[in-house]
């Protein structure tokens, strides 16, 4: 059955799915992209003027709802806390309230007929649920998309640059390129743009210090967890 790669995904779709490798399993990425996918709502958040950073802290300019759940349920959160926080601490307590938010995009791409859900047993005594790639040929063009738009030069809209901090920090590069020709050029190039050593524009600015904060909160959790 031939599979439709003009399948619209959102941004945050997008992560999801790259975050999982064809058979299904997140790997390495499962408990980094908690931190990447909160990183990245709340660049959303940003993009679409309901909040601003300001000194580092995060301000509600706009309690509108966005209709779109994930976003939502983070703008909420935000909203009703009756103090002002850094943008690493928001991240971890959007973890950390367990908002169900990568469940939510899981669900999504279900819908879209992206994965399909398969729960896996070991020794049946052990349940997971998996979510095997349906739509190869949709991840691949999402793939060749970015390694072209790196490797070639190309002008990185601000989306772009955040797909790669996310990336970056969320062990999601060689899962994705590996494979790729140029794959060692493409994760040199990655790593240079994300350092933001000149960033060029307020929203840049705004990357580069939510890449700092999800990989603060990477470490936080790393810490806790090996404490």
């Amino acid at each position: 059955m031939k599979t439709d790669i003009t399948v619209e995904l959102t941004f945050l779709e997008k992560i999801v799915l790259l975050a999982l490798d064809d058979k299904g399993w997140f790997g390495p990425s499962e408990h980094k992209i908690k931190f990447g996918l909160a990183g990245a709502i709340l660049f959303e958040l940003t993009q679409r003027k309901r909040i601003e950073l300001r000194d580092g802290d995060i301000y509600v300019i706009d309690q509108t709802p966005t209709d779109v759940i994930v976003l939502d349920r983070v703008l909420n959160l935000i909203t009703s806390s009756k103090k002002v926080r850094g943008l690493r601490i928001w991240i971890q307590r959007i973890v950390y309230k367990k908002l169900m938010l990568r469940k939510a995009l899981l669900k999504d791409l279900l819908q879209k007929k992206v994965i399909r859900k398969e729960d896996y047993s070991l020794m049946f005594v052990f349940y997971q649920t998996k979510f095997p790639l349906v739509n190869v040929e949709l991840k691949r063009s999402i793939q060749e998309d970015i390694y072209e738009r790196v490797v070639g030069g190309k002008m990185l809209l601000d989306y772009d640059l955040m797909m790669l901090v996310v990336m970056n920090n969320c062990k999601m590069v060689r899962r994705n390129f590996g494979g790729f020709l140029q794959y060692l050029k493409l994760r040199g190039k990655i790593n240079e743009v994300t350092q933001f050593k000149e960033p060029q524009t307020e929203t840049q600015k705004t990357i580069k210090q939510l890449q700092t904060a999800i990989s603060r909160a990477i470490v936080a959790s790393n810490v806790s967890i090996h404490a």
